[in-house]
């Protein structure tokens, strides 16, 4: 007697087990289907199959301004430099060539915006943060004249060093 009681208790834990398992494989099917379905962009309608190509669809480029820039500065009755490597960011292979033609405009004019600079505010982030952004602003202008489109994305400080 003792035998038939622990088959009873033991045939409906099994049955518990397989319920939930089953249950849980509901529950991954229907997740792994409604994930798929919009990834794979179910919410459009059948009749839209045009694809548009973006700038932000495109690749960006990196274009490195060579040679570094050296500006010096006179700070506290010294001598000081700063070095700067640049990269400008793109989507665009036409801007690039554009910098490469203009490029005595580009480095007189970034030449005169870091000079303008105080070194003391370059010390801080927020000083080189404004730098970037008006050698961008600076950029986008010569580009904008040059070939009616602004075309850089971000100016890239890929070194920055000042002694």
């Amino acid at each position: 007697m003792a035998e038939d009681e622990n088959k009873e208790e033991a045939a409906p834990k099994s049955n518990k087990l397989l319920i939930i398992i089953i249950v849980i494989l509901i529950v991954l099917l229907v997740g792994g289907g409604a994930a798929a379905f919009f990834m794979l962009g179910g919410d459009k309608s059948s009749g839209d199959t045009e694809v548009s190509m973006d700038s932000s669809s495109s690749p960006a480029i990196y274009y490195d301004l060579k040679p570094p820039f050296v500006v010096n500065y006179s700070w506290k009755g010294r001598q000081r430099y700063v070095q700067i490597n640049l990269a400008v960011k793109t989507r665009n292979e036409s801007v690039v060539s554009a910098l490469k033609k203009h490029m005595p405009l580009v480095r007189n004019n970034l030449v005169q915006l870091f000079g303008a600079q105080d070194f003391q505010a370059l010390q801080t982030p927020e000083g080189k943060e404004v730098m970037r952004q008006a050698a961008l602003e600076d950029l986008q202008k010569i580009l904008i004249d040059e070939m009616g489109d602004e075309g850089v994305e971000q100016v890239l400080f890929t070194n920055f060093v000042m002694q």
